[in-house]
């Protein structure tokens, strides 16, 4: 049974939400809790229910000077915590609303309660607990991992990629990181129906001869031509040491992070630039200039799930089909070229045809 809307719930039940919710509000916690675990106990998988208790629950562990509890909770949760995961999924869920009761911060009750809503097919509720324990522990490598999977099992590709760009900046050689990655993509694409709607772009085209000769350009496209990188010196950045140098004594000058990323890219040093595209990518002005060198770090090492997602993402924050966005679908297109699907990267060279035929060789 998937999770639960606030419309699952009958017409007395939703009142009584309803009512928790102003409760909450005007900070009469111990009704909202009351009402709230009502409701729980009758349909444990709606999860808006389940995100409203939480909330209340973390404002009286607040109240109450949470310590105190916590260390009582320390106590309750240690024969839990130990050979737990072979309960039946109503008992694991039973113990994790009472260790979560005492403390909402206590991370061996969010992990019951993810355990319990993943073996009662609630994915949300599963990726819910698992950003609570994001919340408390935000570097925790294996609960980003099981973040990342829960949002995929919620069909919420989006959230999935996101979680993976987080474990990739922390390592960005992390290989259960990258598959991750990889699935996200896909899911993502899958879900957009890139696969499915390229169509017959022939028919798209009004000349026959131009759609044959566009053909032919994707096919002939190298892949070495479109990874290699310009480097372009600047004063006092003109090597990848004193790029490197500048960084480390100014890690905030995104605009030097990204030259450095550009040189190492061109160098070769492919994962070396990766990691300072990924912290490049945080800085909005550069946001979609990094996306675009990631993917081209991605390419040359023929991670092109990941160098598609980069670049669908970049191609979705360009509004205008400026130079930057023709250099980001084309580079898509090589990406598809790539993989052998020649449809879709003639779908995408087209978009720039239209619009500019005498853009590099499309």
């Amino acid at each position: 049974m998937p999770d639960l809307t606030l419309k699952s719930l009958d017409v007395r039940q939703q009142k009584l939400i309803e009512y928790a919710s102003r409760a909450f509000e005007r900070g009469n916690l111990d009704y909202t809790l009351a009402a709230c675990a009502e409701v729980l106990a009758a349909m444990p998988g709606c999860l808006p229910v389940r995100r409203l208790q939480r909330a209340a629950m973390k404002q009286k562990f607040t109240r109450a000077g949470g310590w105190m509890s916590k260390a009582l909770t320390g106590i309750t949760a240690l024969p839990f915590s130990l050979g737990g995961a072979n309960k039946p999924p109503a008992e694991l869920l039973r113990q994790a609303d009472k260790i979560l009761a005492k403390d909402p911060y206590s991370i061996t009750g969010l992990k019951l309660l993810a355990s319990a809503a993943s073996a009662q097919d609630w994915p949300e509720t599963a990726a819910f607990a698992h950003e609570a324990i994001r919340e408390i522990e935000p570097d925790n490598r294996a609960n980003l991992l099981a973040l990342g999977e829960a949002w995929l099992a919620a069909h919420n590709p989006d959230a999935a990629l996101r979680v993976a760009d987080e474990i990739l900046a922390l390592n960005p050689v992390d290989g259960e990181g990258q598959t991750l990655m990889r699935k996200a993509s896909i899911a993502r694409t899958t879900r957009q129906g890139k696969w499915d709607a390229a169509g017959d772009y022939r028919e798209k085209l009004k000349d026959e001869t131009k759609s044959i000769a566009l053909e032919k350009s994707a096919r002939s496209t190298s892949a070495e031509a479109s990874i290699a990188v310009p480097v372009q010196d600047s004063k006092g950045l003109d090597s990848i040491e004193s790029a490197q140098a500048h960084v480390e004594r100014y890690p905030g000058d995104a605009d030097a992070r990204f030259k450095l990323a550009e040189m190492l890219l061109a160098a070769g040093q492919t994962d070396a630039a990766i990691a300072q595209y990924q912290q490049v990518q945080r800085n909005p002005k550069l946001r979609v200039r990094a996306l675009l060198g990631l993917a081209r770090g991605f390419r040359a090492r023929r991670l092109h799930d990941l160098a598609i997602a980069q670049l669908q993402t970049a191609k979705q924050e360009l509004p205008s089909l400026d130079d930057l966005k023709k250099e980001v679908i084309y580079e898509l297109g090589g990406c598809y070229e790539d993989l052998k699907q020649p449809e879709s990267a003639i779908a995408q060279f087209k978009e720039i045809y239209a619009e500019d035929i005498g853009f590099r060789d499309v």
